[in-house]
């Protein structure tokens, strides 16, 4: 096998902040991933570059394509989550890279941008008949409750990712609660409001890797949300979900692989991977789903770009399956190199 060189891009925004306490946190960024996919990479022997898009460099955007060009390169591994403080501009990277014919990880930008709309995935998920939670995309706080909803109801930012506007506060009860927190959406985050059925059960995550034929869903990992704080709904918010110095963080536990029937674990499964071809997912990706009382599995989110640190969901679930780290990254070069050319001798697998 000739040599072979991987570039890594990434989006350098800078650190978030959260405020926890009167403490203002600074958050982890990509960078942090960036690091360990690099290392991971080297390991197996190939020659990396990395490559950041920093919000600053917004007028230097032909350097970043320059860097992106080049026929050397066997493939580019996009950990893009969005480029110049916009999540909305995750699939823009996306389309960028195709335009000019490059070779890259991960899901394509229609899948990207349609994953990013909680009501188009569940519009598409609804015609595909897989079960999602009852909802209603709002631009205004409501003057009536649709038909089909009933309180409790989880309110969301329509086009976030990454828990982003989802806190204690996102769980209403009431057409009071409803309508205040409809209108913080709406002027927090210049978007419509998304209000799901809140399902008080068990969630879990399933990550999906492959294409085709060689599709495969990984063992299911459930939160634990057994020692929530008494009052405070158990969803995985922005805080449990990133601020690792807050109490909720330390409370939503991911047991992996989930402590499950082999029949859950088949139907939960199953379930990920229509979820992963509806929406047109390749590579990788990541289901959350959540499991109501009477056991209807609901699918909460498609994430075709979820996080893959080191002690994230999909590392965790990779290594349940009997995949080191080195060995997923391996497995999402080789996946996608296979997409590209899966005949053509001179683009033989990348990794061996």
């Amino acid at each position: 096998m000739r040599e072979r060189k991987v570039k890594i891009i990434y989006n350098d925004d800078g650190h978030d902040k959260y405020v926890l306490n009167g403490r203002e946190i600074k958050l982890d960024t990509t960078s942090a991933t960036v690091k360990q996919v690099n290392s991971a990479l080297k390991s197996l022997g190939l020659a990396t570059t990395v490559i950041p898009l920093r919000a600053a460099d917004k007028d230097k955007l032909d350097d970043f394509i320059k860097e992106i060009e080049g026929s050397e390169v066997s493939i580019i591994f996009n950990l893009c989550e969005g480029a110049f403080g916009k999540s909305s501009f995750e699939m823009h990277i996306a389309a960028l890279l195709e335009l000019y014919g490059a070779r890259f990880t991960g899901s394509g930008p229609l899948t990207l941008g349609l994953a990013l709309n909680k009501g188009l995935t569940k519009d598409i998920l609804y015609s595909r008949d897989i079960m999602t939670p009852e909802y209603c995309v709002m631009k205004e706080p409501p003057a009536k409750l649709k038909r089909t909803l009933k309180f409790p109801l989880i309110v969301k930012p329509l086009r976030e990712d990454a828990s982003l506007g989802i806190d204690s506060g996102a769980v209403v009860k009431t057409m009071k609660e409803l309508k205040k927190r409809v209108e913080f959406v709406i002027n927090t985050f210049n978007q419509p409001a998304i209000v799901e059925e809140y399902i008080d059960g068990r969630e879990f995550n399933i990550a999906v890797l492959g294409n085709g034929k060689d599709v495969k869903a990984l063992p299911p990992s459930e939160i634990d949300f057994q020692d929530f704080p008494e009052g405070i709904p158990k969803i995985c918010c922005y805080e449990a979900k990133w601020v690792t110095a807050s109490p909720l963080y330390k409370k939503t536990v991911p047991i992996c692989p989930a402590n499950v029937p082999d029949s859950l674990r088949d139907e939960l499964q199953a379930i990920a991977l229509r979820a992963y071809e509806t929406m047109g997912c390749r590579d990788y990706a990541r289901v959350d789903v959540r499991v109501g009382e009477e056991g209807n599995i609901k699918v909460l989110e498609v994430n075709p770009n979820p996080d893959i640190s080191l002690d994230a969901g999909l590392a965790r679930a990779a290594k349940a399956a009997g995949l080191d780290y080195p060995a997923l990254i391996a497995e999402i070069v080789e996946t996608a190199s296979q997409r590209y050319s899966p005949a053509d001798p001179g683009m033989e697998a990348v990794l061996i």
